[in-house]
């Protein structure tokens, strides 16, 4: 048998002509894919060292209080709780997320960082939401479970469980948007287990709130002579049949009418958040896509909330109340928010306006939020 042996030289020139003949094209597309998988891996490992960093930042700065993610058994079900503080001792302040079923312990390092120092914040998703959620969905998978007075029950086996744990009589309850409609209606049945309350984004009443905020934005759509056609459609169809689709149509066309200044960057907390797992990702998700069945799957809660008024629910606190709203508020408007104040009885209250901020103003503008959540606690002492 004859094998034919090129020298070196030849197989050298005949291994270069043959990557010569590569469509142009091609090449390109291949320095492209490198360059974009490139960009990928390093992206991957900038995020990871950030959320490492951010995780031991955390962890050293708690190394002598609490630092503790876990599941509680409450009610029957496994629900996902987070404690941090740095000395036990301090005051306990249990926050209740948003929603309903809006859970946001995983970006809430970005304002307990500033509480921490002085206080112990305990951050809980609810039943029916988040990581509770898919611990507990093979035995609720429909959150029949998930009702609004189930949400207080549990709240106070949460609250007695505090108590206990660091040698408490009372605790602060701290609540976000429906978060202070669980929150208010929890203080004034147990005023015996809470020292203060503070609403962030008061909930007084969702219909009232977004009849008040189509109003003020149709003001200001005809003062810009703009078509206010689809904007009048969709109040009508909200008037008719009030409803969460209808709501968010209607809040759609009217945040126009109300940009927000200075909105929390949710994507970048929960990006380089430090305790962000795959459960977090998956509820946001389900948050992110078809609202019926998201309402759906909520529909007890929804329920609940669209037929609330906090005047209907009593206005005599037996302890100081403080609510912190953004000047921009317009999810639940600052001056209803400020009217309801007005007209509760509490031992000492006092509201707070952030400028230039929204619905997220304890995250938007965490060092003041805190500076002035941190006034009021020590001035109602």
């Amino acid at each position: 048998m004859n094998f034919k042996v090129f020298p070196k030289t030849q197989r050298g020139k005949a291994s270069k002509n043959t990557s010569k003949k590569l469509p142009l094209p091609i090449r390109i597309l291949r320095i492209i894919l490198i360059a974009v998988a490139s960009i990928l891996v390093l992206s991957v490992l900038l995020v990871a060292f950030l959320r490492t960093t951010n995780y031991m930042h955390h962890k050293i700065e708690l190394k002598d209080g609490i630092n503790e993610t876990t599941y509680l058994d409450i009610n029957g079900q496994k629900q996902y709780v987070m404690m941090m503080g740095q000395d036990t001792a301090n005051p306990v302040i249990i926050y209740l997320h948003g929603g309903p079923a809006g859970p946001d312990t995983f970006i809430t390092y970005s304002f307990t960082d500033y509480l921490t120092d002085e206080y112990t914040v305990i951050g809980w998703d609810q039943r029916g939401c988040g990581r509770t959620y898919y611990k507990n969905a093979k035995n609720d998978p429909d959150n029949d479970t998930a009702t609004f007075e189930q949400a207080l029950n549990d709240l106070d086996v949460l609250v007695s469980y505090a108590c206990e744990r660091f040698g408490k009589d009372k605790v602060i309850i701290m609540g976000h948007s429906y978060g202070t409609v669980l929150g208010s209606v929890y203080v004034r049945r147990h005023p015996d287990k809470v020292k203060a309350y503070i609403g962030i984004g008061q909930m007084v009443s969702i219909e009232d709130a977004d009849r008040y905020s189509y109003k003020d934005a149709i003001t200001k759509a005809r003062a810009a002579g703009d078509d206010i056609t689809e904007l009048e459609k969709a109040y009508d169809e909200f008037c008719k049949d009030p409803g969460i689709p209808t709501l968010l149509s209607l809040r759609n066309l009217t945040s126009k009418y109300h940009p927000v200044t200075r909105e929390a960057d949710q994507f970048g907390l929960a990006l380089f958040s430090p305790y962000a797992g795959i459960d977090d990702i998956r509820w946001f998700g389900k948050q992110m896509g078809d609202v019926n069945k998201f309402v759906a799957l909520n529909h007890n809660l929804f329920d609940y909330i669209m037929t609330f008024n906090a005047y209907d629910d009593g206005t005599s606190y037996q302890m100081p109340v403080c609510i912190i709203q953004g000047e921009e508020d317009w999810v639940c408007p600052t001056d209803k928010a400020s009217e309801y104040l007005d007209a509760i009885e509490a031992p000492y209250k006092k509201l707070y306006i952030i400028d230039k901020c929204g619905h997220d103003v304890h995250c938007a503008q965490p060092k003041e939020f805190c500076k002035d959540l941190k006034e009021f606690l020590d001035s109602s002492n």
